[in-house]
């Protein structure tokens, strides 16, 4: 009966739950939902993770190349981040070109993983000018449930985690690659950047945050995806993005924060666990 309710009333259903200081699956608004993670995931991937967050899939998976540098970077390897919201993952997206979200997810995946600093391009680069390694970064949802940005961010941290990169000979004069697989590197990451995801409930007492929402509370709180993401590395601060819904109470600002670096600790406690 709930759920006829829900599609037929879904903001009276949403503001009944709020009203009672408790969310749709039970959850406090600022409780998280369980992660599972799995790394080396995809068995053809230089690197890759799994992770459920809620019902939230995403799976990553990393592919080397070499390349040669670009002009005005010649000691500088690539890094190349891509998101792909596939028909599978929920019935909002179509085959076809990426939607215009689909970009928003990619853009915004690429700015925190540049923002925090985590990986020097300078590592990546074998000879100046001359050889470089490609990194592409392909994350993929299965399932949609909310907070895609926080599962993409930690499934592609995971795998750069526990990707490590073959030993590579250059002769400058007959330009001769060699690649010795088996002499492989742990690709060097600085920190474990972490985003949390926030939506703002405009209710008629005042503006409520709902930290890790589903796609649901996404929807009831004016938008396709969360209104706020907050990153943290390691307990530095590297990142908010803020993504229209109504405006932060002043006493919730310092609050979400808070939450977001403790989020950052326990998932970053995840990660540690199951790269060991």
């Amino acid at each position: 009966m709930s759920d006829v309710y829900k599609v037929i009333h879904p903001n009276k259903y949403f503001n009944d739950y709020i009203s009672l200081n408790v969310r749709p699956d039970g959850r406090k608004f600022d409780e998280q939902r369980s992660i599972k993670l799995n790394a080396n995931a995809i068995s053809n991937a230089d690197a890759s993770a799994l992770i459920k967050c809620g019902n939230t899939t995403v799976v990553c998976g990393i592919t080397l190349e070499l390349a040669t540098p670009k002009a005005e970077e010649p000691d500088h390897g690539f890094l190349v981040t891509n998101v792909e919201l596939l028909p599978l993952c929920s019935s909002k997206f179509k085959p076809g070109p990426p939607s215009d979200y689909a970009q928003v997810i990619s853009n915004t995946v690429n700015d925190i993983i540049k923002n925090s600093k985590c990986i020097d391009l300078k590592d990546l680069c074998i000879v100046s000018d001359k050889l470089a390694w490609v990194l592409y970064c392909d994350m993929v949802c299965l399932d949609n449930d909310g907070s895609i940005i926080d599962a993409c961010i930690t499934t592609l941290i995971t795998s750069l985690k526990s990707l490590s990169l073959p030993a590579v000979s250059f002769d400058v004069e007959t330009e001769e690659v060699k690649v010795d697989i088996s002499n492989k590197t742990l690709l060097k990451v600085t920190g474990l950047p972490v985003a949390t995801s926030f939506a703002i409930y405009q209710s008629p007492e005042s503006n409520i945050v709902l930290t890790d929402p589903t796609t649901f509370e996404e929807e009831m709180c004016g938008g396709i995806g969360a209104n706020l993401i907050v990153c943290w590395n390691q307990g530095l601060l590297c990142g908010v993005q803020k993504y229209g819904g109504g405006n932060i109470p002043t006493e919730s600002q310092k609050n979400l924060l808070q939450v977001a670096k403790k989020r950052s600790k326990l998932v970053e406690e995840v990660i540690e666990t199951c790269l060991s």
